[in-house]
């Protein structure tokens, strides 16, 4: 009895892969693994950076009003509220300072879409940490495997 049990072992690591087998498989995917992340985080990158792109544009979008609406807006309220009775300094100061204050925020919203923060690709991160943990936990279980075949 004893030899058959020796015999089925034998037969069982006989099939089972060699370490240099599994090293070089491993090797191949891991490779594969980091092909397919660089991909992902081009993609991710390329999302990104056309989001700056909409933030630069709403900067522009921005700058545009502030200036002309400024000039027009100033020169057509201050006269108007010149003529109901209030001094030019008030009448420049209540249009001017709103559409001071739209710019501000047109500019705002472009600024914080342009964040260096924005460009980091967090879901590839997140990609590689989940393929990570996913590699650790087959090393151990393949570890694991030969520890109880040659138990």
């Amino acid at each position: 009895m004893a030899g058959a049990g020796h015999q089925v072992r034998r037969t069982v690591m006989e099939n089972s892969r060699s370490i240099p087998a599994i090293i070089a498989d491993l090797l191949e995917q891991a490779s594969t693994l980091l092909q397919t992340e660089a991909s992902l985080a081009r993609a991710e990158l390329s999302e990104n950076l056309e989001s700056i792109a909409a933030g630069l544009a709403m900067l522009v979008v921005g700058a545009a009003l502030l200036i002309p609406g400024l000039v027009v807006l100033l020169q057509a309220c201050a006269a108007a509220v010149t003529a109901a009775g209030l001094p030019d300094y008030w009448s420049l100061a209540i249009f001017g300072g709103g559409v001071f204050v739209l710019g501000l925020i047109f500019m705002s919203v472009g600024r914080r879409r342009m964040k260096l923060s924005n460009l980091k690709p967090r879901k590839t991160i997140d990609e590689l940490d989940r393929d990570v943990a996913l590699a650790k936990q087959q090393m151990m279980g393949t570890m694991h495997a030969k520890t109880q075949r040659a138990a």
